[in-house]
């Protein structure tokens, strides 16, 4: 039985019809309207059009935010305040006909990178994505964890350097405010202004610069960009180091936008973790590319869809 997974992000809804082998069948696109009932509109919408033709046991949406699983409600989301609060499976399962389930959006990816992509051989999964904020997931003997409430799994909001930089949600030193895209472009102007003959300084006089001129740059050899990048992997790897002495997962893999970098950023990473995380498994863990890019969401949402009996629609192996 097919499942289709909707991907709910800030500009776009992307839902997609996807296998148990987690191969996309069909695939619709709509862009993102901050208001209460054209957004579930459109939700509804991307659903029922993805979905004809096919035999479909289930909906869930990945969508950003803190989820209070329990009742398939979004409690709170910063950059998309128009869902917060909806009883989102009763109202879509009404539009639909079908059976729906909410998940945040960065533990649907790490299912989908779990289920699909860079955790397929494990059953221990940190999934770390790196873009414009951090989210993540765990996978502990190849269950989901969630936490009490459906919150669970918040890793950008770890605190890595505690009179750090303020981050957007109100802490200071989040691993997110030190290794985010928007991190990155932060610490760029920073460094532009301390370094004004540098590309990255000329840049500056132009104009404002943003993670992918970091990325550019660095890639060119500019130094002053190579440092902004060698210092966002270093703050990254005391995250992660973090989570291998919590979790003790067999792999670690990095998505995002940011990850584009590779060992730029993951090299620091690498080396970080294991000055900072304890034997034996700094020697054992591996720190992985993700694989499934923009799509590990809409998989992995999918992968999580149950049906009325509760089971998951495309089925789910603990032990491999």
């Amino acid at each position: 039985m097919n499942a289709v997974g909707v991907d709910v992000g800030g500009t776009k809804i992307a839902a997609g019809v996807v296998s148990p082998e987690g191969e996309l069948l069909n695939e619709v696109i709509y862009p993102t309207e901050n208001v209460r009932e054209p957004l579930l509109s459109t939700i509804a919408e991307a659903i029922t059009e993805v979905q004809r033709d096919y035999e479909i046991g289930g909906v869930c949406l990945a969508a950003p935010g803190f989820i209070l699983a329990s009742e398939n409600k979004i409690l709170s989301a910063a950059n998309l305040e128009a869902i917060e609060g909806i009883p989102l499976k009763e109202e879509l399962g009404r539009r639909t006909g079908l059976q729906v389930a909410v998940e945040n959006d960065a533990n649907a990816a790490a299912w989908g990178e779990f289920r699909f992509g860079a955790g397929e051989d494990v059953d221990n999964l940190v999934f770390v994505t790196l873009g414009t904020g951090v989210g993540g997931g765990i996978i502990s003997h190849g269950v989901l964890l969630r936490g009490a409430r459906g919150m669970g799994g918040e890793l950008g909001h770890t605190t890595i350097q505690p009179a750090g930089p303020r981050c957007g949600c109100g802490n200071r030193g989040c691993l997110e405010a030190l290794a985010s895209g928007t991190a990155i472009g932060r610490r760029a102007r920073e460094v532009a202004g301390e370094q004004p003959d540098s590309a990255l300084g000329r840049l500056a006089r132009e104009r404002t610069p943003l993670g992918e001129d970091v990325l550019a740059l660095a890639r060119k050899g500019d130094g002053s960009a190579l440092e902004v990048l060698r210092e966002a992997g270093t703050w990254l790897g005391i995250g992660l180091a973090t989570f291998v002495n919590v979790f003790d997962p067999e792999v670690i893999a990095i998505g995002g936008g940011v990850s584009e970098a590779g060992d730029l950023v993951l090299e620091p990473a690498r080396r970080e973790l294991r000055l900072r995380s304890c034997s034996p498994a700094k020697g054992l863990v591996e720190i992985r590319e993700a694989t499934l890019g923009a799509k590990s969401g809409m998989l992995g949402a999918a992968a999580l869809a149950r049906g009325e009996d509760g089971e998951y629609v495309l089925g789910v192996s603990a032990t491999r």
